[in-house]
């Protein structure tokens, strides 16, 4: 969700990743009169559509592994620590505030309330409870506390001398606590319907961050395998994905609950190898640069822009049509936004971190 995008060791594979998150949780979210009117076919991939954000997890703990793996020995704790955070928060906090503001706002701007709105929202704590309204902003407390304790693990526990497999605690905590969580509860039941509880909570949903460390740590291992090789890996995280989806479906309940998102890791996990080093040709690299380039507004943005359509009652005649125009609403807000918002403060941060005169590399990736 909120990856650097804006180094210029692009990888092309990565970007492709993000659009196909993007985009799955956009046209999960999409208007009810596109999810209405397109064939049942189309119906169905989209009600897959919300495991993007699973994909996103296993993307933020593979792109900040390698930022924390890269980082050299010089500095101290305290430098270490304040690099780190600064180069994640410059990066979400400012769009992430922007967009609560005008939830905090709605009742002035739109007469409508900040459903459950309140100081939990600016802390990152909304995600212990249930989110009623900025209901997307779940996963952002998850990745937030990773933030938090990541480097803490790294940096002043010497977690980048761990063995590899030792990241993947995290994958075996989420599955014991989501088992804990599951016992006693109906089964069949869905997890959003359980409005009392947390379904959301942090300890639940490290599986997919837990990888993508883990292969941030195994990086030098299997960028030497051969293409063929990262290409079966790849066919076989495919495969793990087939198999997930197969035998738990779409809709998350307290019976699928324990394995599912350890199963979307592993098999995003794996893709993530066979695609990395994937090269696009010229003419599709633009338009998927693109799309990355804003998922992350676009991931803030779609809950509004979905009320605005939904409340204007928008439609353009055809489902497909519609379909787009929302796709391009919230990808033009997004590029507003990226402009006006993000780009100044990603300037900032590269300007305090120059300011810092800190080591070489450890501005990258």
């Amino acid at each position: 969700m909120s990856g650097e995008l804006a180094s210029p060791r692009r990888m092309d594979g990565l970007d492709v990743l993000r659009a196909f998150a993007i985009l799955g949780v956009l046209v999960f979210h999409a208007p009810a009169a596109v999810h209405d009117a397109v064939p049942y076919a189309v119906r169905f991939a989209f009600a897959h559509g919300w495991m993007g954000v699973d994909l996103f997890f296993v993307l933020s703990g593979y792109l900040v592994g390698r930022q924390v793996f890269a980082t050299e020995e010089g500095p101290t704790l305290g430098a270490q620590l304040r690099t780190f955070w600064l180069k994640r928060w410059m990066r979400t906090l400012p769009l992430y505030f922007v967009v609560l503001a005008l939830y905090a706002l709605k009742p002035w701007l739109v007469g409508t309330p900040f459903v459950g709105g309140g100081w939990h929202y600016a802390l990152f704590l909304q995600n212990f409870g249930h989110p009623r309204d900025f209901v997307q902003s779940w996963s952002l407390c998850v990745e937030e506390h990773f933030y938090l304790v990541l480097p803490l693990l790294a940096f002043a526990l010497g977690g980048r001398r761990w063995p590899a497999w030792a990241w993947l605690g995290s994958v075996a905590l989420s599955v014991t606590a989501r088992w804990l969580f599951s016992r006693g509860l109906p089964e069949d039941v869905t997890m959003s319907s359980l409005d009392t509880l947390a379904p959301w909570s942090t300890e639940l949903h490290l599986d997919g961050l837990g990888i993508g460390v883990f292969l941030a740590k195994t990086a030098p291992t299997w960028r030497s395998w051969s293409p063929r090789g990262r290409m079966m890996c790849g066919l076989a995280g495919v495969g793990v994905l087939a198999l997930t989806v197969g035998h738990f479906g779409a809709i998350v309940t307290t019976t699928n609950h324990v394995w599912l998102f350890a199963g979307l890791a592993v098999g995003f996990g794996g893709v993530l190898v066979g695609i990395e080093s994937h090269q696009l040709p010229r003419a599709p690299r633009w338009a998927i640069y693109q799309i990355a380039l804003l998922s992350y507004g676009a991931y803030l943005w779609h809950g509004l822009v979905l009320r605005v359509v939904e409340r204007l009652d928008l439609r353009l005649g055809a489902w497909g049509l519609d379909l787009l125009a929302y796709l391009a609403l919230t990808l033009g807000v997004s590029w507003v936004t990226y402009v006006a918002v993000e780009k100044p403060c990603l300037k900032l941060r590269d300007w305090l971190l120059t300011r810092g005169a800190l080591p070489p590399g450890v501005l990258s990736p």
